[in-house]
């Protein structure tokens, strides 16, 4: 029986060597030494002034947007530095954005915005460079890599509190975790490099838990120690992570509804076409026919991609439903079903957090079977050039300042708290943060660098 068992287990392993991990072709990133390394700090840069440009420059960079300040700023403000770090936030750890928040105290709070905002759109550049290098065995086209990191960078579905955020950051985390665990790493520090990044997210986030199948093909597939430091990093926050979040006591109340369906349809099927701008937009003039136009559209083109594709099926098989159960089983998780629903003649914004990852996972399955049928098909590929056209367009119309990033300014705010801190002999202030309206307390002891700053 073991000897029948052996030839089953090598097949199977050689057909996922072959169709969900394979290894990119040599030389896939064509620079080197010194020209690597400015490669490298030209991609960077620019990855982080496109989030900025997106996001509203003069606003983002200034402020402390929504948990931003309230949770994690006054979390490493209160409590010491690996408490901070080890504390649950909405029952799992959230290591990313309390390690962002502990940078953030080091200069003077008035620098808190930038410290925070720099640092995210940093890692958010790293993700997407991971993304790159990972995506090389399954998009061999260089120009439909650089279209899936450009859709990682400025995600059309997310909406802008995605951005630039160190609350959400952890979602651009996530799915660059979802592609490094299809990676076969050519270097034992570029896995040691991409497995220190699946650890960092996967003690950032739950959204690990839904690559469990994922992972456990990609451990049935490993090869040698750099397949394994894949495995073993995704496997040691998982065993980490996973305690955490079934020992919280902080658990939020779980609420079914049709709505959840509803929003999948108009957050992830047709914001991974055309962005959550002009989903928004067209649901509002054209209401249903026009999101099942879209959504039929998404569907016939899956079906005609992997009817022609010559590989890639597996993956859009793996993709595709991992964005769904995600998507539903975090709204439910959430109870954001009935918030995020769009009625007839209305649209926002809110929660588009959740449809960030399940929107790109779609979009992977599409860019990996138009990578294969354009392989595949002589000639000027017109059916891709449309598609990658049709992605871009979404991308283009997600950007815009967000009103609610706009004042009070932070720096004001605590220059102003530190002189009633000052004057009135307190111990504790109240300051503000966007959006307009948001507080915050902040002990005296941490403003008296500014008693004496001058007013900006």
């Amino acid at each position: 029986m073991r000897g029948k068992a052996k030839p089953e287990i090598k097949r199977l392993r050689s057909n996922l060597d072959r169709s969900l991990f394979p290894s990119a072709a040599p030389n896939s990133l064509r620079f080197h030494g010194w020209e690597a390394g400015l490669v490298l700090v030209c991609f960077v840069a620019l990855a982080m002034a496109l989030q900025f440009l997106r996001a509203g420059p003069e606003d983002s960079i200034k402020a402390l947007f929504a948990e931003d300040g309230p949770i994690y700023l006054a979390g490493a403000l209160d409590k010491g530095f690996f408490d901070s770090l080890t504390t649950p936030y909405a029952e799992y750890l959230v290591l990313l954005p309390r390690s962002i928040a502990e940078l953030a105290t080091i200069p003077s709070l008035r620098y808190a915005p930038e410290v925070m905002s720099l640092s995210a759109a940093f890692i958010a550049a790293i993700s997407a460079l991971a993304v790159w290098v990972a995506s090389a065995g399954l998009i061999r086209s260089l120009g439909l890599r650089a279209v899936l990191v450009a859709l990682v960078l400025l995600p059309p579905a997310g909406g802008l509190e995605t951005v630039v955020s160190a609350t959400n950051v952890a979602w651009y985390t996530s799915f660059a975790t979802f592609w490094l665990l299809l990676w076969r790493p050519q270097t034992t520090w570029g896995a040691a490099l991409g497995g220190l990044l699946i650890l960092v997210s996967g003690l950032s986030s739950p959204v690990m838990f839904f690559y469990l199948p994922l992972a456990v093909l990609r451990m049935i597939a490993v090869r040698d120690i750099r397949d394994g430091l894949i495995v073993g990093s995704y496997a040691l926050a998982l065993a980490i992570q996973l305690p955490v979040t079934l020992l919280s006591d902080a658990s939020a109340e779980s609420t079914w509804s049709i709505n959840i369906l509803v929003t999948l349809l108009q957050r992830v099927v047709s914001g991974s076409a055309i962005g959550l701008e002009l989903s928004r937009h067209g649901w509002v003039a054209w209401g249903w026919p026009f999101l099942l136009a879209i959504c039929l559209g998404v569907a016939a083109v899956l079906i005609a991609l992997a009817a022609r594709a010559t590989s890639g099926r597996l993956f859009a098989a793996i993709a595709v439903p991992t964005a769904v159960v995600m998507f539903i089983v975090s709204c439910y998780q959430r109870a954001v079903g009935d918030a995020m629903v769009w009625p007839h003649d209305f649209s926002s914004a809110i929660g588009g957090r959740y449809a960030l990852v399940p929107a790109l996972l779609v979009a992977s399955a599409v860019l990996v079977l138009v990578d294969s049928c354009a392989r595949s098909v002589r000639g000027r590929p017109w059916a891709a050039v449309a598609i990658v056209a049709v992605l871009l367009l979404g991308l283009v119309t997600s950007f815009g300042g967000d009103a609610n990033r706009k004042m009070p300014s932070w720096s004001r705010s605590v220059r102003n708290g530190a002189v009633l801190c000052h004057d009135r002999n307190v111990s504790d202030v109240t300051v503000f943060v966007t959006p307009e309206g948001t507080t915050m307390p902040i002990s005296c002891e941490h403003l008296e660098s500014e008693y004496t700053a001058p007013a900006p």
